[in-house]
């Protein structure tokens, strides 16, 4: 965690001020995924395909989770590495085994940090492939079985993430504060969650967009009235004779 106190801080402040926006992205997910469902959207083969991928990865870590950590470190390193290089870093040494873990860079910062837990690696790798092979062979793999891919990794990345987070003291975490990584991971995660349910199909950008404003609007407002009713409290006894 950063040693300067006043940005530890800082961090702190920043994640309580910013957990409306958290749980308001959540419902607008939510939201969303609830509006695409009553549109019929989910009877889609793509929406189909990727709640079929999502429930064979259910399946299969139930089965053989533990064996395909390995896996997971895998992109959680290789996430640190790339992020690094988008900041300038060097890759001076890269572990990975079924025990663990690590990258050493030659800096560090926010998004290096945290990056694995809130990108998902191997989605980002088969959203590349899918739109270049849309490129050079149209129509060559049916979007439902592009759909059940992206599913199944989706919730590759949601299980392995979960399951670190709670199994294993993090150094990833500690280092900005559980409070504002969690915070950090969770607004994120998120967003991301609403931005696959445009690209899905599941919901259109613009009313997406105007559920999240709309939510994160409704829940900084139930905020400010349950913190005015201590201050009013205070207020009141501080006025009596």
């Amino acid at each position: 965690m950063p040693n300067d106190p006043m940005k530890r801080f800082a961090l702190l402040v920043l994640a309580l001020a910013g957990m409306p926006l958290a749980w308001g992205l959540a419902r607008a997910f939510w939201d969303g995924l609830l509006a695409g469902m009553a549109a019929g959207v989910a009877l889609t083969p793509g929406w189909v395909g990727f709640l079929g991928g999502a429930a064979a990865m259910v399946a299969l870590y139930a089965w053989q989770g533990k064996r395909m950590m390995v896996l997971y470190v895998f992109a959680h390193e290789m996430t640190h590495a790339a992020v690094g290089l988008l900041f300038g870093a060097r890759i001076h040494r890269v572990s990975v085994s079924e025990t663990g873990g690590f990258v050493e860079l030659s800096k560090s910062n926010l998004a290096i940090t945290l990056a694995p837990y809130c990108v998902p690696f191997y989605l980002l790798v088969a959203l590349g492939l899918c739109a270049a092979v849309a490129w050079a062979w149209p129509g060559a793999v049916p979007w439902a079985a592009w759909a059940t891919l992206f599913g199944f990794l989706t919730l590759f990345h949601v299980l392995y993430t979960v399951d670190t987070l709670i199994s294993v003291a993090q150094p990833d975490v500690r280092e900005y504060g559980r409070v504002f990584s969690y915070w950090f991971i969770v607004a994120t995660n998120c967003a991301f969650a609403s931005l696959a349910l445009v690209l899905a199909g599941q919901a259109h950008p613009a009313a997406q967009a105007r559920r999240v404003a709309r939510r994160t609007e409704a829940a900084y407002a139930a905020s400010a009235r349950w913190l005015s009713v201590p201050v009013r409290f205070v207020l009141e006894r501080s006025q009596r004779p």
